[in-house]
């Protein structure tokens, strides 16, 4: 509702605000008469725009969800005392988690977060078709990025890449992943914020955790299990990678602050690992910081990063006579506007390396040189990823008479007892072929027994859909035969 109040005072074009008012009740009336042929053309404008937008995330959802997958990263955990653990459990006790990759190259590369397959020792990637194939990786902690490799003979669809620095505040941003294991799960928000930097305590990864000097924050929803997934702006491209979120710790979930590593520094790690099998990192040994509006004054510089605490002795900042109160504003010929700048062009330049620097000190501008050291290696916490013949995601053992009487099976049935099942496998999403299950074909073969099973098995290949045939009791039915098809993997 608009309210008006008849002044004495005049308006700012000079008129008594009784004129105006005048006016203004004659363009009202007027605009009576038109306003449902305004009201029907404003609405069909808007439905129009709406429509418009929605196709816009429909068109998105079609191209890349195709290019993201779930991985499943586990870890054998040493097995409890027979004593301690539940009756009838079988089971090889296994620490399972999930998260998302992208597909970035049609051989079967993908990018996903360090963290969700750090540590494991069986990795397995989930396509978007369903099939599960086993991975192995490469690792680059320091980013917090890795690339995971599947054996496939498809051509795969790969997701187009961005340019980060183009991202502004405000912009669109969808994110699509498989928080929970909902797989293909995709939320929309927008652009919150950028150059967040972030330092995220991590089990195992030493007492400062994980340093993200510039993420990019969006209030799209990202829960556990998106981490790895892509993060993209209104055209479809991927512009980040989804790493994190801050939550109440009570919570867990998505308070609609998210933040993904921009999919330029990503570029640089896949490159580096594609052709190197792991990341080098130059080195200069300064503890930069961004000079700020409120800085700036009293440093003498329009920008630039400033050096905020003496470099460690020995380091080539300290060899280039580099000390706290510095601010570097260029260096290797090109400028630095900020700390993000300064960390960039020294992480991407080769050990060894001279570089110029410009620099200014109490008001002075100065310059030097350093050669780079090589980067620490930040350690790698997990053994080579298994790469074990395939399977359907099944341990099975000979059916003895005790265990035929276990589970209510007769004792001369031909086939193998499941004896246990790994979470992060095909089999674990059917919830009828469960552990006590006995298993009488694989595809066209009979399993009557162990030899019978391993030559049926061997003939399978890492994403190969298998029918599987086996016998399960019932609670008020006795032995029914059930059917179901697998990935082996």
């Amino acid at each position: 509702m608009i309210t008006s109040r008849i002044s004495s005072r005049s308006n700012r074009f000079g008129y008594p605000n009784i004129i105006v008012l005048i006016a203004l009740t004659f363009v009202t009336v007027a605009s009576i008469s038109a306003r449902p042929a305004i009201a029907q053309a404003a609405s069909g404008g808007s439905k129009a725009a709406l429509t418009g937008l929605q196709d816009a995330f429909i068109d998105i959802a079609d191209e890349v969800e195709p290019t993201v997958v779930t991985i499943s990263a586990s870890k054998a955990v040493q097995e409890p005392d027979r004593e301690t653990r539940p009756r009838n459990s079988r089971s090889a006790p296994r620490s399972v988690g999930t998260g998302t990759g992208l597909i970035v190259r049609k051989d079967g590369w993908i990018l996903t977060n360090d963290h969700v397959v750090a540590g494991a020792d069986r990795v397995t990637v989930r396509l978007h078709d369903g099939r599960d194939l086993p991975a192995t990786v490469l690792r680059d902690p320091k980013s917090d990025l890795a690339l995971v490799k599947i054996d496939i003979s498809d051509s795969l669809p790969v997701a187009r890449l961005g340019d980060s620095d183009k991202v502004h505040i405000g912009q669109w941003a969808i994110a699509i992943g498989s928080p929970y294991r909902f797989e293909g799960s995709l939320s929309v928000g927008v652009i919150s914020s950028l150059l967040r930097r972030q330092e995220i305590d991590e089990a195992g990864f030493g007492s400062r955790g994980r340093l993200y000097p510039n993420m990019i924050q969006t209030d799209a929803a990202i829960n556990p299990g998106n981490s790895g997934g892509p993060l993209c702006n209104i055209s479809g491209e991927v512009i980040g990678i989804n790493t994190a979120i801050q939550s109440p710790q009570s919570q867990g979930g998505s308070v609609g602050i998210g933040f993904a590593i921009p999919i330029n520094t990503a570029k640089y790690v896949v490159s580096q690992l594609l052709s190197k099998g792991k990341v080098v990192y130059g080195f200069l040994g300064v503890s930069p910081t961004t000079v700020t509006a409120r800085h700036a004054i009293a440093l003498k510089v329009d920008s630039g990063a400033l050096v905020f605490r003496d470099p460690t002795e020995g380091s080539p900042a300290a060899k280039a006579g580099l000390k706290a109160g510095d601010v570097i504003v260029a260096i290797a010929g090109k400028p630095v506007k900020s700390e993000i700048d300064l960390r960039t062009i020294v992480s991407q330049t080769p050990p060894s390396t001279v570089i110029a620097i410009k620099f200014v000190r109490d008001g002075s501008p100065s310059s030097t040189s350093a050669v780079l050291d090589k980067a620490e290696d930040e350690p790698l916490s997990n053994g080579s990823i298994s790469t074990t013949k395939p399977s359907l995601g099944f341990e099975v053992e000979k059916l003895t008479d005790k265990l035929a009487d276990d589970v209510r099976i007769p004792k001369n049935t031909p086939g193998v007892f499941v004896k246990a099942i790994d979470p992060n496998s095909s089999a674990a999403d059917d919830d009828d072929l469960i552990e006590g299950s006995v298993i009488l074909r694989i595809n066209d073969q009979a399993t009557p027994n162990i030899e019978a099973y391993n030559k049926a098995i061997s003939m399978l290949k890492s994403g190969d859909q298998v029918r599987v045939s086996y016998l399960r009791a019932e609670r008020n039915e006795g032995p029914v035969r059930r059917f179901t098809v697998l990935t082996a993997y």
